[in-house]
């Protein structure tokens, strides 16, 4: 799941790029592959040029019909292979809460970066971040963390 708490409107976010993963949930951080313009898991532990995956809220088969579905249910949160995806980069000053991350180490003011399978971790002290981990929250029963993005990139010590 991706909640965008504290963001610009009417921001672009690039759609052009198609699954590269036989899953995706919304909220992985991910890159691009120019070669194939496809987006996938970072192939080692980063927090450059990374991309938090969303999609269109469209109802399929039976969904369709149902009046009321929760921002959760796996038709508005799961991406399957080459298909199409929104990529949101989120400016300095921005906040947004994801629930795919790793809860070990996260604690109020340290960086996070992306992991190889698109969730957010503590950042180890090799790994340059904007990302700050600002405290979590709970999203009707959903645990998220909040993270906030800062003009300054540093290491975690």
């Amino acid at each position: 799941m991706l909640r965008e708490l504290q963001v610009t409107n009417d921001k672009p976010a690039n759609s052009m790029y198609k699954s590269g993963e036989e899953k995706i949930v919304t909220g992985m951080a991910v890159v691009k592959n120019e070669t194939n313009k496809t987006f996938e898991f970072a192939s080692a532990e980063t927090a450059a040029d990374l991309f938090f995956v969303d999609k269109e809220r469209v109802p399929s088969g039976i969904n369709a019909a149902r009046g009321d579905m929760s921002d959760y249910d796996e038709d508005f949160t799961t991406l399957k292979e080459n298909e199409f995806g929104k990529l949101i980069a989120y400016y300095v000053g921005e906040r947004f809460a994801v629930d795919q991350y790793v809860e070990s180490g996260l604690e109020e003011g340290v960086r996070v970066s992306a992991n190889t399978d698109g969730k957010l971790i503590k950042a180890t002290s090799t790994v340059t971040s904007k990302y700050v981990f600002k405290k979590f929250y709970d999203d009707n029963g959903h645990k998220l963390a909040i993270i906030e993005v800062s003009d300054t990139p540093t290491k975690n010590s």
